[in-house]
């Protein structure tokens, strides 16, 4: 029996106009109904995703930037905030400017404007930036932006695939520890790679709500639909990759859903928790 269910935002519960359709969230309050405990597992930030947390009226901890954050939604209490050594953030920013990839610091959990870039983006990920362009605020020098901080939130490293690789392993042949490696995207040759402070990811994010309902790993339900989703889907009884998902996440995952422009979110827990027959 599925006690909790996980669930991603982009590509996953939100479509392609990053909304949330009616039946996914009639689908996820029939779940609820029934003392399933359902929440969300996002990369983006509380900023971001916040309204839509709210949205769906989730009363229980949320996870943002990929289990850097958990936080309760209704009354902001904050169990999990962990930060990246700013020594470590500038040593991936200095490996970018050696490698020609794109650093972007994440500068806190809370800010509204909380990225902060040296320059332009171009490349495969223009779409984020611009989604994201609220949120961007241009600095002359993120070294020097680093210093004036104990800790941030991440680095994230986009660029090409092996120069990404490249700037990593030379950051990692120093530091063995102390940081965590999230691979999130890769489009058209390039990746999007970030770099949290030491234990992140959303697999151990989840060991925070083993703990807290005293389930275990098979009373979990996990829908997503990209690479950061890969080492929670792992860990549960099902995981579940939406349609659109790169083929290595479909690969290991339960059961394939349909893509988050069809409601596959609520096909989902039809089949699974609300034990219907998934009307197409």
């Amino acid at each position: 029996m599925i006690k909790l269910v996980c669930i991603d935002l982009d590509g996953t519960l939100l479509d392609s106009k990053k909304c949330i359709s009616e039946r996914n969230r009639e689908s996820i309050r029939r779940a609820v109904e029934l003392k399933v405990h359902v929440t969300i597992f996002t990369g983006r930030s509380f900023g971001s995703a916040a309204r839509y947390v709210r949205e769906l009226k989730i009363s229980i901890p949320a996870v943002f930037q990929n289990g850097a954050l958990i936080i309760d939604p209704v009354d902001m209490k904050v169990y999990r905030s962990i930060e990246l050594d700013s020594t470590l953030a500038r040593h991936f920013v200095e490996s970018c400017r050696a490698h020609s990839v794109y650093p972007v610091v994440y500068e806190s959990f809370f800010s509204e404007k909380d990225m902060l870039v040296e320059g332009p983006y171009h490349g495969a990920f223009e779409e984020y930036f611009r989604l994201n362009a609220h949120r961007i605020t241009l600095v002359k020098d993120l070294i020097e932006e680093l210093r004036k901080r104990n800790g941030v939130v991440e680095v994230a490293l986009v660029g090409n695939v092996e120069d990404v690789n490249r700037a990593i392993w030379e950051v990692s042949s120093i530091f063995h520890d102390g940081y965590t490696i999230v691979e999130n995207q890769k489009k058209d040759g390039e990746a999007f790679v970030e770099i949290f402070g030491p234990n992140v990811g959303k697999e151990k994010a989840l060991e925070f709500f083993l703990d807290m309902y005293g389930i275990s790993p098979k009373e979990v339900m996990y829908i997503g639909d990209n690479l950061n989703d890969i080492s929670i889907m792992r860990m549960v009884g099902i995981s579940v990759a939406m349609m659109n998902a790169p083929e290595e996440v479909r690969k290991i995952a339960t059961y394939v859903t349909q893509s988050n422009d069809d409601s596959g979110v609520a096909k989902a827990l039809e089949r699974f928790i609300l034990q219907e027959c998934v009307r197409e």
